[in-house]
């Protein structure tokens, strides 16, 4: 499993993380997890300094609660298992 911090997180990454845990004005809120089992991909759209940390956005609309920046996010890749993706050649 690949590992990347918060503060090294980039736009388009697919991490994994909780359901939704809670909410903040509305928008939902989610945590990064430390297992596969349970989890949802979600890509990232944006990262922002917050009052109290760092907050992680994403493209399904949810968020993180304001974060540490050394954070960690286990980097979504294939299922372990899983066959390869068929490569199409143009």
């Amino acid at each position: 499993m690949t590992t990347v911090s918060t503060s090294n997180l980039a736009a388009g990454e697919p991490v994994l993380t909780s359901d939704v845990v809670g909410t903040d004005f509305g928008l939902p809120l989610v945590r990064p997890t430390r297992t596969r089992q349970g989890s949802r991909v979600r890509v990232v759209r944006s990262r922002c300094r917050a009052h109290g940390g760092v907050v992680v956005w994403f493209t399904d609309g949810t968020k993180t609660p304001p974060l540490h920046g050394r954070t960690s996010w286990i980097v979504a890749g294939p299922e372990p298992g899983a066959p390869a993706a068929a490569r199409v050649v143009a």
